[in-house]
């Protein structure tokens, strides 16, 4: 029954004009990735925007209003032609592209604002923002935990521990929140000598 549907919609499709999703995978891409590709940036992309002469694709989807002469794979799903900036494909509204840069795990920053995953940080300050690995990021003022603010936590004393941790010279916080009862000053992990 499955298969009949199946081919019932590419039938549809077809008659349309228009490839589908399905036929666009069934297809042999039109681009190189060879490893001599320019658009490959080796080590520092993730693979996911790819490119031909005329179009920008993100894991196999069209990315509208990208312009593939100027575009750049910043790696962690982020990108950027010469007039936007773009998040899994997706135009992230207000982004500087002239600016614009990843440091992996999610976070990005322009000249005026911080990014999680495409969306802007409320109150996050862009020149003294870091990214402390692990889903952690600070500026001078506020801690953030995946995009998010963590309550009470000094941005002057925090650091990431690994495996989830972090601490500041009050309190030790698991995945963002505070871990009652743990020592900041004699808590280790298992990874840590």
């Amino acid at each position: 029954m499955k298969r009949i549907v199946l081919s019932f919609a590419l039938l549809v499709i077809a008659q349309s004009g228009k490839p589908s999703v399905i036929e666009y995978r069934l297809q042999e891409p039109s681009f190189a990735a060879t490893e001599n590709a320019p658009f490959q940036e080796r080590g520092r992309g993730n693979g996911t925007y790819t490119k031909d002469s005329w179009t920008v694709f993100y894991r196999g989807y069209e990315v509208e209003g990208a312009s593939p002469s100027s575009f750049e794979d910043l790696g962690s799903g982020y990108g950027k032609d010469a007039w936007k900036v773009f998040y899994q494909g997706l135009g992230i509204e207000g982004a500087s592209p002239s600016s614009f840069r990843s440091f992996g795990d999610g976070y990005a920053k322009d000249d005026w604002q911080v990014f999680y995953r495409g969306r802007k940080i409320e109150n996050a300050s862009s020149s003294s923002f870091e990214n402390l690995g692990g889903g952690y990021g600070k500026d001078s003022w506020t801690v953030f935990y995946r995009g998010k603010p963590i309550p009470n936590a000094s941005a002057s004393s925090f650091e990431n521990l690994g495996r989830g941790y972090g601490k500041d010279a009050w309190k030790v916080f698991y995945n963002g929140k505070a871990v009652k009862g743990a020592s900041p000053s004699s808590f280790r992990t298992p990874h840590q000598r």
